[in-house]
């Protein structure tokens, strides 16, 4: 494979493993359903996403189509829509992005971050060992906010994706005594189930916790129509991913963000794109 600091390829051990361009676009868009912004552009095929800065998916651009217009203007234009959200620019880019995009970016000093494995798999249902609300409880909400390490800063923005996902969503949580030990998001879009912040408490982990809450949450994604899984884990955190292993979940391809050097942060004169004004 190519050099995933530039390359196109992947970036996994082998190319055989990286999805066909439609399968990875049929992922991307069940998971930017699964994990709604505040507000989105869609400009000269590129889609800009802000979720009050909480996540990179939720608040970076989505280059899912070749540019038309002259690329130094739009990153500009683009740079400058964050700008005015208090954000710098941060572009998502994956094997099926736009051409030549990411190797641009690189050129420009646009440096690169969050190098992310997509896993799939087909879902095989299991006995349900731990309960998967429907309804987000005021428990999980803290034990959520505690275990993935949400601050002050973040609640709001965080708060605004879960309350605004509009498919059916699990909530899983597994508490020792009064402790949470483990906490998971899972949302049902058409026949994909997506998998979000699987996170165990450090001190719990390597018992089996992990395992028993992901069984659990296709076991609930099968009964409410899902074939199949997908999830995100870091590259570099082995641990996790031969967990996911074992429970029948196959590498797909790798995503990661471009962010621009602080010095190309300006405001729009616009809020409008620049091609769509006259």
């Amino acid at each position: 494979p190519a050099d995933p600091g530039t390359g196109r390829t992947c970036g996994c051990p082998s190319q055989r493993l990286m999805c066909p361009a439609p399968s990875i676009q049929e992922i991307e868009k069940a998971a930017y359903a699964a994990w709604p912004a505040a507000e989105t552009v869609d400009y000269d095929g590129w889609r800009l996403r802000y979720a009050h800065g909480f996540s990179r998916r939720g608040n970076s651009v989505y280059p899912a189509h070749p540019s038309t217009i002259d690329l130094g203007l739009k990153l500009e234009w683009c740079a400058g829509w964050y700008a005015q959200r208090g954000l710098g620019l941060v572009v998502r880019q994956n094997p099926v992005t736009e051409p030549g995009l990411d190797e641009e970016l690189h050129s420009r000093g646009f440096g690169r971050e969050g190098d992310t494995n997509v896993m799939t798999a087909a879902i095989t249902v299991d006995r349900q060992v731990i309960a998967v609300e429907e309804i987000a409880s005021p428990a999980w909400w803290a034990a959520a906010r505690q275990l993935w390490g949400i601050g002050a800063d973040q609640v709001a923005g965080w708060h605004g994706i879960i309350e605004r996902i509009e498919f059916p969503t699990g909530f899983g949580l597994l508490e020792e005594g009064n402790e949470p030990v483990a906490a998971a998001l899972a949302v049902v879009v058409g026949s994909w189930l997506g998998l979000f912040e699987i996170v165990v408490t450090p001190e719990r982990r390597r018992r089996g916790i992990g395992t028993g809450l992901t069984s659990s949450l296709l076991s609930w994604g099968a009964a409410r129509g899902a074939s199949r899984a997908f999830l995100q884990v870091v590259a570099e955190n082995a641990p996790a991913i031969r967990l996911y292993e074992g429970l029948g979940f196959d590498f797909s391809y790798r995503y990661w963000y471009r962010r621009a050097p602080s010095a190309s942060i300006t405001a729009p004169r616009s809020e409008t794109p620049p091609s769509s004004r006259d």
